[in-house]
């Protein structure tokens, strides 16, 4: 009988580390948009420094010639059940989604937002998925979310933090407000399987928001962050702070298998 127990709460501790697993997070800077590369390298070097410490995997591809390494990684990491996320400075590779809006749809970067592992894109700087020089334009965002029609406009949007933004990101919360050159336009997604998961930062009575999470239904998210030119706000730590609560809030921490690990130290005492 003991045997018996000790298998199966061995195997229970096996199963809910892997259910808890933590998800990856790739950096791009190889081409940017609306920040210059050095200013962008600055805030990936920030970033790693912050995903190291707190033992989030990270891998920054720092090279225009990057793109197929980040393919490779969106692969890898599209439908492996747990959350990862991407992060991109104004411009994102043709390797996951095809200059000038050639592969309208089941792009790399599509597919990595339509699996239920709930995996998001977070974008700094210029308009999402415009790409260098607009390579892709209004079409980028609107093949990716497939919603025809929405666009990023409104410069100089003063978006105020909310509360829940001061929740999830301190340093957002210090700033109070963001003025916005490309926020979200939340009422174009009325009647699509996309939600507002949480507005950071709202302007315009709650019709436009950045930095914000947005969901399609219970698949992948995209997240507008800071979408300003030359933007002097400190992106890392901000975006930091979002996805390590993305992380937490969906159960992302083996916290539950040392748990069971103490209930069995403990099951041994009382035998």
């Amino acid at each position: 009988m003991k045997r018996i127990l000790v298998l199966s709460l061995a195997f229970l501790v096996v199963s809910v580390s892997s259910i808890f697993a933590a998800g990856e997070v790739a950096i791009y800077t190889g081409l940017t948009q609306w920040i210059d590369k050095a200013a962008a390298d600055k805030h990936a070097d920030k970033y790693m420094q912050l995903f190291e410490k707190s033992q989030i995997k990270a891998t920054w591809f720092k090279s225009d010639g990057d793109g197929e390494k980040v393919a490779n990684w969106v692969k890898k990491t599209t439908g492996d059940n747990v959350i990862d996320a991407l992060i991109l400075f104004g411009d994102i590779p043709t390797a996951i989604y095809a200059g000038d809006n050639t592969q309208k749809d089941g792009s790399l970067a599509e597919k990595f937002v339509e699996t239920k592992d709930g995996d998001a894109i977070m974008n700094h700087a210029d308009y999402m998925f415009w790409g260098l020089a607009g390579r892709n334009k209004e079409p980028g965002l609107q093949n990716i979310m497939d919603v025809p029609g929405i666009v990023m406009w409104d410069d100089n949007t003063p978006c105020k933090v909310t509360a829940k933004g001061k929740d999830i990101s301190p340093t957002l919360g210090k700033l109070g407000e963001i003025k916005s050159d490309r926020p979200f336009h939340v009422d174009q997604i009325k009647d699509t399987s996309w939600k507002v998961e949480v507005s950071l930062a709202d302007a315009k009575s709650g019709t436009r928001a950045d930095p914000v999470i947005v969901r399609d239904g219970d698949k992948g998210r995209l997240i507008p962050c800071v979408q300003i030119a030359s933007p002097t706000e400190p992106l890392a730590d901000i975006g930091f702070e979002i996805i390590s609560w993305l992380f937490n809030e969906s159960g992302a921490s083996v916290e539950p298998a040392e748990k069971l690990s103490v209930v069995w130290s403990d099951l041994k005492t009382k035998k």
